[in-house]
């Protein structure tokens, strides 16, 4: 019997998942991605798109009491080979951290070498989630003949909070953002 295909497991393990009544995303999702692309521009392609993301009433208490929460957004690019294992084009991670400040009742966003600072959480939320045109590759890495395979995928990490918060998190679902990897293949 040869061996199953990445794509034809999962197909399988859907079709499982299905018959056993369970669907492949929850109703209430908390982390869910609306839109992703990848844009050439200029020597590099950006990400467009982001998530829709809610907050459940236990994060947004404990932001409003001053815990950072700490996002991560990964990306991931492959070219595919017939005669061995996948080849690693591009593997990018980046933190956002959200916060509130009480003083100045703003919410607020470091990424990178910047922030933001918004007056609710709507708007920072919208901003947390948008991919604000990340760049992730460099066209020169990219062969016009090949088509790769892309994947995204965002959580909280809660190894960032602190300690005591962090064994609350392990231990109930109320802490458990992840979007899981979205896959798709392109063609540059």
């Amino acid at each position: 019997m040869p061996a199953l295909s990445r794509r034809d497991f999962l197909k399988l393990a859907c079709a499982a998942a299905l018959a056993a009544g369970v669907g492949p995303a929850r109703a209430d999702e908390q982390l869910s991605l609306r839109h992703v692309e990848l844009v050439e521009r200029g020597e590099s392609y950006v990400l467009a798109g982001g998530y829709a993301i809610q907050l459940g009433a236990t994060l947004e208490e404990a932001l409003r009491k001053g815990i950072t929460m700490t996002f991560v957004q990964l990306f991931e690019a492959e070219r595919p080979r017939d005669y061995w294992f996948a080849q690693d084009i591009a593997v990018q991670r980046r933190s956002l951290r959200l916060t509130y400040n009480a003083l100045l009742r703003q919410y607020q966003l470091q990424g990178g070498s910047g922030y933001q600072s918004f007056d609710n959480l709507a708007q920072a939320i919208d901003a947390l989630g948008d991919f604000a045109d990340w760049p992730v590759l460099e066209a020169r890495q990219l062969n016009k003949k090949h088509i790769y395979r892309a994947r995204v995928r965002m959580h909280l990490d809660t190894s960032q909070l602190p300690k005591p918060l962090q064994m609350n998190a392990f231990a109930s679902s109320r802490w458990d953002m992840d979007s899981g990897w979205r896959e798709w293949s392109f063609k540059p």
